[in-house]
């Protein structure tokens, strides 16, 4: 049921406003001054106001623009009874509703009010929509920020998840790549070990056959030059025999605590006596309070000095030749060594093939030194990497655990 302020100064106007809406079911409430009508408004809310412009203290805008101020859906009809153009003018840019003037008819007062109170009633029911939109707005907005939460925390899973099906892959690839590897190195092996002991009879025989030679004759020349050619070669044939025996038939791990950095300095003295280390220049980097490693000494030796002098081969002319022993990035868990030189450098196609036994590019090569080196890293549970480019020189990286394991045998499984 609507409800209607009528303030007017005139009695008579006021009762009878009063008695036609009232008559139409209107809630109806008088005030005959500015003041009294200001206390009505506090104390209630109307839908429509009907104000007479000339009020005692104040004038009826400043009623409109009080009302205003306090319900901008309430709708404010000024009624006077000096018509003036002027004066109607500013009361509608001020907000008034409408405008009427005096003597008011029965229904002129009635259509006013219906409509004001309509306005009114669609002004309410717009601002109920809108705040019921704002609502909308808002709680849409929470749910697409909880549902985007959701998705990139689910998007984050997935990421996880994919992260760590293909470190499970790579670690597949790495252990498949691995038992091929072992299954081709016991048939090499075994293979090598048997051809060595074939060649190692003869070659036995020959050795000796040269010493017998060398002690009954009295050769000159030539002929004494072909037979220090034969026993120069039976040596390093036998030195062969005896890489291809311990690399087929491997000797269990006794390790022993080590610094890695006294092994190192060790060899590096006997590069640089070295005739292919001469041109070298070292450089040694070692970082500080480095624990000792669980090492078998002799077989690091052997791997670390294949490692350099494959380093120092590959720089005939000369070069630089970098060591440094560090703590892994890694973790702590590890210690790395890392030998790095300026020589000629090695091809992607084969980097694939470098730790294979019996597979070299050198004409004098035999294609164990790094497959042993790779062989006694992998024993200790280390790690070999290696990084190169053609014409750019090589760098390999050892990691070597530093806490304890069990000792185990470098075997290949028959």
């Amino acid at each position: 049921m609507p409800s209607i302020l009528i303030v007017d100064d005139e009695e008579t106007v006021r009762a009878t406003f009063q008695d036609v809406l009232e008559a139409e079911g209107h809630q109806v409430v008088t005030a005959s001054s500015f003041t009294e009508a200001k206390e009505r408004l506090e104390a209630r809310r109307f839908d429509t106001a009907l104000t007479d412009l000339m009020l005692p203290q104040e004038s009826g805008l400043s009623l409109l623009r009080y009302a205003a101020e306090r319900d901008e859906t309430m709708s404010v009809v000024m009624v006077t009874g000096h018509p003036d153009l002027s004066t109607a003018v500013e009361a509608l840019k001020e907000g008034a509703y409408d405008y009427i003037t005096k003597p008011v008819s029965r229904r002129a007062l009635l259509v006013v009010v219906e409509r004001a109170c309509e306005r009114n009633t669609l002004l309410r029911e717009k601002r109920r929509l809108e705040a019921e939109n704002e609502d909308y707005q808002r709680s849409l907005e929470s749910k697409v920020r909880e549902r985007t939460a959701r998705l990139r925390e689910s998007e984050s899973r997935y990421r996880e998840l994919f992260q760590e099906t293909r470190r499970a892959y790579e670690e597949l690839k790495e252990i498949q790549e691995k038992l091929i590897r072992s299954e081709r190195l016991a048939a090499v092996g075994e293979l090598a070990a048997q051809i060595a002991h074939e060649i190692r009879n003869p070659l036995g025989a020959i050795s000796n056959s040269v010493g017998v030679l060398r002690r009954d004759l009295d050769l000159h020349g030539d002929d004494r030059r072909l037979l220090e050619v034969v026993e120069e070669e039976s040596q390093r044939l036998e030195g062969i025999v005896a890489d291809f025996l311990r690399f087929a038939k491997p000797r269990p791990l006794h390790k022993t605590p080590q610094y890695i950095t006294e092994i190192l300095d060790d060899l590096l003295l006997l590069v640089s006596q070295e005739p292919k280390g001469s041109k070298i220049r070292i450089e040694k980097r070692y970082e500080p309070d480095l624990p000792q490693v669980e090492l078998d000494p002799a077989q690091t030796r052997e791997a670390l000095w294949n490692l350099l002098i494959n380093a120092a081969e590959a720089m005939p002319d000369g070069g630089d030749l970098h060591v440094s022993v560090s703590r892994s990035t890694k973790g702590d868990d590890f210690l790395e060594v890392v030998v790095k030189d300026t020589g000629t450098g090695i091809s992607k196609s084969e980097q694939e093939k470098i730790f294979q036994p019996f597979h070299t590019t050198k004409a004098d090569g035999t294609g164990l030194g790094l497959a042993i080196v790779h062989r006694v890293v992998e024993a200790h549970a280390g790690e070999t990497e290696v990084e190169s480019e053609v014409g750019q020189g090589s760098l390999f990286r050892l990691r070597f655990p530093v806490t304890s394991n069990e000792p185990k045998p470098i075997e290949i499984r028959r």
